[in-house]
């Protein structure tokens, strides 16, 4: 068994559903995890086991503390995301939060240092960009990158993401006004219709159901990241999913059809067969998926022991899917109306989907 095994991802895993595996190699499951970015999900699965599981004295140690300063890290973000809100609230915007910030709210405290969040999603509506950015910035933020004044590529109503910190906090905020990926998702007003609200010291904010949870993260993944292209897996977010899904019903068959038959629905389908297959949901094991998504399953086991093949499958996935170019890159297939700025754009989308492996991704 590898560091980089496939073995080592089940075994990994296993431990965050609560079972560990038998002639379990720790230093490639810690190693694993923290390369992962789910350390912190490990130690909470860890300490939830009974001290029958005979967990070695050093390995429990380790998670226990890196538990303990994750919690108080999330603790500092929550505040840090209540402060925020409150600063929104007060100028009449309603904000929806999405990914890490979602799961921080429906935590308990018992539970607080469970993920590791690099930074705090928050979506407004388009037209509330600038005035949620002033909101911010009064409060201290300072734009760090983007956004406020830049806008999505041929329509000028959407602004690009804005990300705003302040020296004193640990984590960012990462400001948007819709989701990348496939344009039938550009009206935030489904992530409103498809929430509920909630009161938050002293003011409101909006937080998603679960099916809405789901399709975010796909988006996030397969589009925005372009995972689906590189063969990539970011663990926290599947397991992510796999916890929604365990403690909600979910019309998977419904979440599938709001993606377009082909590129969208194969990229989709890929990311809920991965969490099929590796968190054993018995729901998504009894639907029935075409050839593709299982044969961008098989890549990514493949290309997680070998990743020098990285490159080569990324050649062969866009051509699998050169009928579908011109939606391919993660602002929806929306064009500039110059030809050559829309030209550069694309050359630019391409040249991405060969980057460097970001920080998590397996």
């Amino acid at each position: 068994m590898t560091g980089n095994s496939y073995q080592t991802l089940l075994a990994l895993v296993s431990c965050l559903n609560g079972s560990i595996p038998k002639d379990i190699n720790w230093d490639e499951v810690i190693d694993f995890a923290n390369r992962s970015l789910t350390i912190s999900s490990l130690a909470a699965a860890i300490r939830k086991l009974p001290a029958s599981d005979n967990i070695p004295g050093d390995v429990s140690d380790y998670l226990s503390v890196l538990y303990e300063r994750n919690a108080e890290r999330n603790l500092r973000l929550l505040a840090q995301l209540k402060e925020a809100v409150c600063s929104l609230n007060r100028t009449g915007i309603q904000p929806v939060v999405m990914k890490g910030a979602a799961v921080l709210l429906a935590q308990g405290p018992e539970e607080i240092g469970a993920r590791i969040l690099a930074d705090l999603d928050i979506l407004v509506h388009p037209a509330d960009i600038p005035v949620a950015v002033k909101a911010l910035e009064s409060i201290g933020y300072e734009m760090q990158s983007g956004g406020a004044s830049g806008s999505w590529p041929g329509n000028p109503n959407f602004h690009l993401p804005a990300v705003l910190a302040r020296p004193t906090d640990v984590g960012s905020i990462d400001l948007q006004c819709r989701p990348r990926g496939p344009a039938s998702f550009s009206d935030i007003q489904w992530l409103y219709d498809n929430s509920r609200w909630m009161a938050l010291d002293g003011g409101s904010v909006h937080v998603p159901s679960s099916f809405a949870q789901i399709i975010y993260l796909i988006l996030h993944d397969q589009f925005q990241d372009g995972d689906y292209w590189r063969g990539l897996m970011d663990l926290r977010h599947l397991l992510d999913i796999s916890t929604i899904a365990r403690g909600s019903e979910i019309d998977w068959y419904a979440l599938r059809l709001l993606f377009g038959a082909g590129y969208e629905r194969n990229a989709a389908d890929t990311q809920i067969l991965t969490v099929g297959k590796l968190f054993e949901i018995r729901e998504i094991e009894r639907m029935s998926f075409g050839r593709l998504p299982h044969l961008q399953f098989a890549r990514r086991r493949i290309q997680l022991e070998r990743q020098f093949l990285r490159f080569p499958f990324t050649l062969l996935t866009l051509l699998t899917e050169i009928s579908h170019y011109s939606s391919w890159d993660r602002f929806g297939g929306e064009p500039y109306p110059d030809r050559w700025q829309e030209a550069e754009r694309k050359i630019r989308e391409l040249r991405r989907v060969f980057r460097p492996r970001p920080l998590g991704k397996l």
